[in-house]
């Protein structure tokens, strides 16, 4: 009988493990060059648009970088989902990993970043294959962590157009 209650035991941890599953994005178009540039009219259109597909992802922390474009691109998700919005220090990405390892394990957390520091958090989340450059602002990566940190995936997707239904979280990979 102690055998029986300490295997069904075992066994409802395991299903109630979950993944650490992050979504990375880089800001929206910003209005001119230069660390004080917020959001383009088309960078606001496009941060309009991104809670119809975060929103599935089912978010419980949101962490934006002290920026304030990478704000203004998380504020509409921020709203729709009444979750506040983390700011952390640009640079500190090693940091911020920390942070989320510790304080969000098996959640989904979403983090606007910078084309210059998503290489740095994405390696001090756990993944070790090479990031893409990113040159452009309609992309996303869903990082998913098993748990316990054994192994880290990256999966690449589109951001949705106006208009385009969203994907489901575990749409298909793209490199």
């Amino acid at each position: 009988m102690l055998r029986i209650l300490l295997l069904s035991l075992v066994l409802s941890a395991g299903l109630l493990a979950q993944d650490t599953v992050i979504v990375l994005l880089r800001h929206a178009e910003k209005a001119h060059k230069g660390d004080s540039a917020e959001l383009s009219e088309a960078g606001h259109r496009r941060a309009a648009r991104l809670p119809a597909q975060l929103i599935p992802y089912k978010p419980s922390a949101l962490f934006a970088s002290n920026l304030r474009r990478t704000q203004q691109t998380l504020e509409p998700l921020s709203k729709a989902l009444g979750l506040p919005l983390q700011v952390y220090v640009r640079g500190e990405e090693r940091a911020l990993a920390r942070r989320i390892l510790a304080l969000h394990p098996g959640e989904r957390a979403v983090v606007c970043a910078h084309s210059d520091t998503l290489m740095t958090l994405v390696e001090a989340l756990g993944h070790s294959e090479p990031f893409p450059e990113v040159t452009g602002y309609d992309r996303i990566w869903v990082l998913r962590i098993k748990e316990g940190g054994t192994s880290a995936t990256l999966e690449e997707h589109d951001q949705v157009s106006v208009g385009v239904e969203a994907p489901p979280p575990a749409g298909a990979m793209r490199r």
